[in-house]
C-alpha cells in the first residue's frame, strides 16, 4: 500500500485487527524484515511496517535527518487515523520511535526497541559519515559482504544460509544516493531526554550484537525511566530476521 505524505509517497503493510503496533526497520532495510514478527502477531493486533523515506519502494526525495523520518511516521499514522499506538523500531528505526515517542507522547503509548542504539561517540559518527562517502564513490558491493558478517550470529550463518542470502540481496536493493544520505543522517542525529520518556519500555538486544551491544542497551535502560531488558540468545543485529518468533512472543508478552 501507498500514501502520500509531506513530500513523499511512502510503501506500508496494514495487516490484522486489534490494537495497532507500528514497526520500524533500520538503516538500509525495508518492512519486509518484520514479516515473520506480524505474521506471529497479527491475530491480536493490528500490525503497520513502514518502508522508511527512501527505503524498499518508498520515495527517496530531500533531505534525510531522523526528526524528519519520524515526521513521516507521525503523518502516515494520522493518514491512517491510528489510535495510541504501540511503537517498535530497529536499529536506526529505533532512534526514529524514540524521537517520535518524546515529540508526541499523545501517539505513543509503548515502545519496543530492537538493536536499540542510544548516542554514538564522535569516532562512531565519524565511521558512518567515511561509510556514506564510500558508498557515494562506489556504491554498495564493495561495503555488502564485510556488513554480512557481523548482520547476523556465527549460528545464523550456519543454520539460516538462505535468509543471510536474502539479507544481502536486501543490502544491494538499496539506492545507493539514498542509503549514503540515510547513513548520514543517522550519524547526525540529535540527542533527545530520555529521561522524559514517559512510555514502558521493552529493549531487545542481540547476545552477539556487535552494532549495538549490550552497554548501549543497558545505557538506554538506565535513562528511560520505566524500561526493561531482554538479552536474546544466539543472534546478533538483524534478529527480526534471526529470530522473529522469539521478538513476537517478547512483544505479546510485553503488551499483556
Amino acid at each position: 500500500m501507498f500514501a502520500s505524505v509531506n513530500d513523499v509517497t511512502l510503501n506500508y503493510r496494514s495487516e490484522g485487527e486489534g490494537p495497532p503496533v507500528v514497526f520500524l526497520h533500520g538503516l538500509g532495510g525495508t518492512a519486509n524484515i518484520w514479516h515473520g514478527v506480524m505474521a506471529a502477531m497479527v491475530q491480536h493486533h493490528h500490525c503497520v511496517a513502514i518502508d522508511l523515506r527512501g527505503h524498499g519502494r518508498s520515495g527517496g526525495q530531500g533531505r534525510f535527518s531522523i526528526e524528519g523520518f519520524a515526521k513521516d511516521v507521525e503523518s502516515l499514522m494520522r493518514h491512517l487515523e491510528l489510535p495510541s499506538v504501540t511503537l517498535v523500531g530497529h536499529s536506526m528505526g529505533s532512534l526514529v520511535a524514540q524521537h517520535l515517542a518524546h515529540r508526541r507522547q499523545d501517539l505513543v503509548g509503548r515502545l519496543v526497541l530492537v538493536g536499540a542504539i542510544s548516542q554514538f561517540q564522535p569516532a562512531t559518527s565519524d565511521a558512518y559519515r567515511t561509510r556514506a562517502d564510500q558508498v557515494d564513490a562506489d556504491g554498495l558491493e564493495p561495503l555488502v559482504d564485510a556488513w554480512l558478517a557481523g548482520a547476523v550470529s556465527p549460528q545464523t550463518h550456519a543454520l539460516q544460509s538462505g535468509a543471510t542470502g536474502l539479507l544481502r540481496e536486501m543490502f544491494l536493493r538499496n539506492d545507493p544516493a539514498s542509503y549514503a544520505k540515510s547513513t548520514r543522517a543517522l550519524a547526525e542525529a540529535p540527542s533527545i531526554r530520555r529521561d522524559e520518556l514517559g512510555q514502558p519500555t521493552l529493549i531487545l538486544t542481540g547476545a552477539h550484537d556487535r552494532s549495538t551491544p549490550l552497554a548501549m542497551s543497558e545505557e538506554l535502560h538506565r535513562s528511560i525511566p520505566v524500561s526493561r531488558v531482554e538479552v536474546l540468545p544466539d543472534v546478533s543485529h538483524w534478529s527480526p530476521i534471526e529470530a522473529p518468533g522469539r521478538i513476537a512472543a517478547s512483544i505479546l508478552e510485553f503488551l499483556t
